[in-house]
């Protein structure tokens, strides 16, 4: 009954695929994504599988295993890791597809370590989730039904085999092991698999990218390469080149064109058998420039190359292009050394975060999972991404949707938090891995920066700087640098040239440990280092690649994985749930511990969970935006500022400002408004008051400044406005003052809040609230919020207006999935706010949950 099944599929996919080639010129591509089963090796039980995908969700389909992201369930899963498994299918192969030239089989991903058998032929041994794969097998198909077979053997087992062949440790401080069977470093596989401090521990297997059967006669276009050399109004030359498998030598014709049909290159040619590399240059007139989010158009030109011979075609490669030229700029300064990127010759202040995956079973991530991730940048006003080097090199889609959106990248090559083995198949693994994704993301407009790796000299210096002896220290010290000084910076040089290069993040000039002065800064003296929020205003970097704060996600994602017994902040499920271990503070002391005593410190801590939710949040969102306006406040002396982290990769408890689900906590409501175009920045120190105005905008602007004293209680005590000059693309001191003239030995301080405002042409174009105290110790009085609803276009509006200040206004509809155009926001005292409501559900007011800490405070 197997074989039936197995081969009626194989003759549809058949069926399939000779409808695809009828009508294909050129090379012909097929999918190889139908009727796969899998199976514990030696158990021969076979179940359905999907591909692309994992074990881990091919066992939860077939209802093998529980979803690991509910409850404890991940503990019950652990046996996945151990086992090997195997993956299998079938498809049919026409006479004629036998007679191509050239006739391979491509691998996009295996994890990890992979037998691959075709008609029980051993064709490949793969060892890096990292790499495609690319085997020809004109002489191993045969007409009609191919069996392929694909063997996953256990990466932790295989990973233990070679960590025990050592006398030493190899640190992975990450990896959710005891330190004797931390095995991540030995395998070329996503780090995060193996547990990190926000996500758990599922190692998984599968084939987890695209399998393709392709054939082609005469010549295939295998890669093109594109670089922006100048570009200014008038005209952008272009260079590159075209890399073409040439099976029959011949005459042959390039040509690339754009638009409808316009021309602006054309080669003829006549090439020798094999890989031929030819020569691309020339101008485009006119230009249309690329841009990233906030400064203009992201515009893409749709190139066309075409190869033909004897007048028909032989392959063509589509390459959307955005012209461009970017430079990261390092030029000694008053301080150290400048650290900013300048694109079309502008400089550009960073505003983003550092990325994960958007699920820890990474080939379950969906289109519509990469296109809310990156709107949700584009919605906080953001311009730059990290893609972090403990995860993976992001799909296509994700690097295509960064292209469209203006969205640029700073790509870590894949480590993390951890040394490598030196030995030479490690290293030759690491290079081929290298090469491979340079030239596979190169063409994108996106891709900022190559950096090679996360924190591993900081580790060096400061983690592991006593636990090797002098010969095992020394080693990996140079295996560290031939990885990260020759390996992977020759690989940009050689395939992405005039691209910068950055060693490790992060680091100062001259791959010099991070001093401040030059270079990126991870600044974790807030979390980590237990300093106030103050603090990211204090010796601010020139650059901040990770910074960030942990809170509880929205009461419905935790309702999500948690039975309501298990609801409160410091339950046993709640303990499990979070992975910052904090043991270094006290015995047993993790993240949650850390959000309370932060908590503590800046609010009332609430009884209830859902309020503890709900002010953690408050906290984060705080945390947050001190820290982008410190960061932009300094410009331009800091350049950057990309926060930890935007997405999470399972529902959990972290830093993130979009939880599993999309929801947005309060923290992305709050980078939002720091992040955009123009910024009022307030400095409180004592009584003296700075504001800073921050714009990105290339033109200054003159404009009003306006500022309104107002009691707690509504009272308005004083309001005056002024003129001021506010600087193109840079921050802009427009006000140094004392307000404690304002104050009488009746009012105390607490008491007092100032709205600033900046008007330009009559509109207010950007506003701040400055408080004299922490709102654990501001004087908040009964809220009394008076409420309108009207239903506008299709949404729904809510007008709210309060006759006294009212902190953290939160708007919940339980049950329901709502998006809201702002929450988490202050309401001053007579003045209306409006928020638009938009849900696939009808919505009616009473469905709506109003919060607030004025609320928790007179309960």
């Amino acid at each position: 009954m197997k074989m039936v099944k197995v081969f009626f599929g194989a003759l549809l996919t058949a069926l399939a695929w000779s409808a695809c080639s009828n009508s294909q010129e050129g090379p012909l591509e097929r999918v190889i994504s139908a009727h796969w089963e899998f199976s514990e090796a030696g158990s021969n039980e076979w179940l359905p599988a999907s591909v692309p995908g994992t074990v881990h969700a091919d066992l939860m389909a077939a209802g093998r295993i529980p979803d690991p992201y509910i409850g404890t369930n991940e503990d019950e899963v652990q046996w996945v890791e151990e086992r090997d498994w195997v993956y299998r299918t079938a498809f049919e192969v026409e006479a004629d597809l036998l007679e191509k030239a050239l006739v391979e089989l491509e691998f996009k991903g295996l994890d990890t370590y992979a037998d691959v058998y075709l008609n029980e032929q051993l064709i490949l041994s793969a060892d890096n989730m990292f790499v495609a794969e690319v085997v020809g097998v004109k002489q191993v198909l045969k007409e009609g039904r191919n069996d392929l077979r694909i063997h996953f053997h256990s990466p932790v087992r295989r990973g233990m085999e070679k960590l025990k062949q050592l006398d030493y440790i190899i640190p992975a401080v990450n990896e959710q092991a005891p330190e004797g069977e931390r095995s991540n470093v030995f395998t070329r596989k996503a780090p995060f698999h193996y547990g990190w401090d926000w996500g758990p521990r599922l190692v998984t297997s599968g084939v987890w990218r695209p399998v393709i059967l392709r054939a082609a006669d005469a010549a295939v276009l295998e890669d093109v390469y594109l670089h922006t050399r100048s570009a200014g109004e008038e005209v952008a030359e272009l260079e590159g080149h075209a890399e073409v498998q040439v099976l029959e030598a011949g005459a042959y014709t390039l040509s690339l064109a754009y638009g409808e049909g316009q021309q602006v290159l054309k080669q003829e040619l006549q090439l020798e058998a094999g890989v031929q590399q030819l020569p691309l240059n020339f101008d485009l007139q006119q230009p249309r420039l690329w841009w990233s989010n906030g400064l203009g158009e992201a515009y893409l030109y749709d190139f066309v190359f075409e190869l033909h011979r004897e007048g028909k075609l032989v392959d063509r490669h589509h390459l959307p292009f955005g012209v461009r030229t970017l430079r990261l700029v390092q030029e000694p300064d008053s301080v150290g050394h400048s650290f900013h990127f300048e694109l079309n010759g502008v400089p550009v202040f960073m505003k983003g975060a550092n990325v994960i995956p958007s699920h820890t079973l990474t080939p379950s991530v969906s289109k519509a999972d990469y296109e809310r991730l990156i709107d949700n940048a584009v919605a906080a006003n953001m311009n730059m991404v990290r893609v972090w080097g403990g995860a993976i090199y992001e799909e296509d889609y994700f690097y295509e949707l960064c292209d469209q959106k203006g969205i640029l990248v700073w790509q870590d090559f894949m480590f993390a938090c951890a040394l490598q083995p030196g030995d030479e198949a490690h290293l030759d693994n690491i290079r081929r891995e290298a090469e491979y994704n340079v030239k596979r993301l190169r063409n994108h407009a996106s891709i900022a920066l190559w950096c090679g790796n996360n924190e591993n000299l900081h580790g060096l210096l400061h983690w592991w700087n006593d636990m090797f002896s002098p010969e095992v220290e020394a080693f990996m010290w140079a295996t560290y640098e031939r990885i990260f000084l020759d390996i992977l910076p020759n690989a940009v040089e050689k395939h992405h040239p005039g691209q910068a290069y950055w060693s490790t993040s992060p680091s100062a000039y001259g791959d010099a440990p991070a001093d401040r002065k030059s270079g990126d800064e991870h600044d974790w003296t807030i979390w980590f280092g237990e300093q106030p929020f103050s603090a990211y205003g204090e010796n601010v970097p020139r650059f901040v690649s990770e910074y960030g704060l942990q809170s509880f996600p929205d009461m419905a994602t935790i309702a999500a994985f948690a039975p309501e017994e298990q609801q409160e902040w410091d339950s046993p499920l709640m303990r499990h749930r979070q992975r910052g271990r904090m043991a270094y503070v006290a015995p047993g002391f993790n993240g949650n511990d850390m959000i309370r005593r932060y908590m503590a410190r800046y609010y009332q801590v609430p009884g209830q969970f859902e309020d503890f939710v709900y002010v953690s949040q408050l906290m984060h969102a705080k945390a947050y935006k001190t820290a982008i306006e410190a960061h932009r406040r300094s410009m331009p002396h800091t350049m950057g500022s990309l926060y930890w982290q935007l997405n999470d990769s399972w529902p959990t408890i972290s830093w993130s400002t979009v939880d599993y689900y999309g929801r947005w906590k309060a923290s992305h409501y709050a980078v939002r408004k720091a992040n955009a175009a123009v910024l009022l920045a307030p400095l409180v120190e004592d009584d003296r008051l700075q504001v800073f105005v921050v714009n990105d905008h290339l033109e200054g602007f003159e404009a009003t400044l306006r500022g309104t004293l107002m009691g707690m209680n509504g009272t308005r005590m004083f309001a005056d406005s002024m003129q001021v000059q506010v600087g193109a693309n840079t921050s802009t001191l427009v006000l140094d003052d004392r307000f404690g003239k304002f104050m009488t030995p009746e009012v105390q301080v607490r008491d007092v809040v100032a709205l600033l405002e900046l008007v330009r042409d009559g509109e207010v174009i950007a506003d701040n609230i400055v408080y004299m105290a922490e709102p654990k110790d501001l004087p908040l009085h009964p809220a009394r919020l008076q409420s309108s609803w009207k239903t506008v276009d299709g949404a729904y509006e809510l007008t709210l207006v309060s006759g006294v200040v009212v902190k953290g206004v939160a708007i919940e509809v339980p049950g329901k999935e709502v998006v809201l155009s702002d929450n988490y926001f202050d309401l001053l005292p007579g003045r209306p706010h409006t928020v638009v409501l938009r849900s696939e559900e009808a919505l009616t007011e009473s469905d709506l949950v109003l919060r607030s800490l004025n609320d928790l405070r007179h309960r």
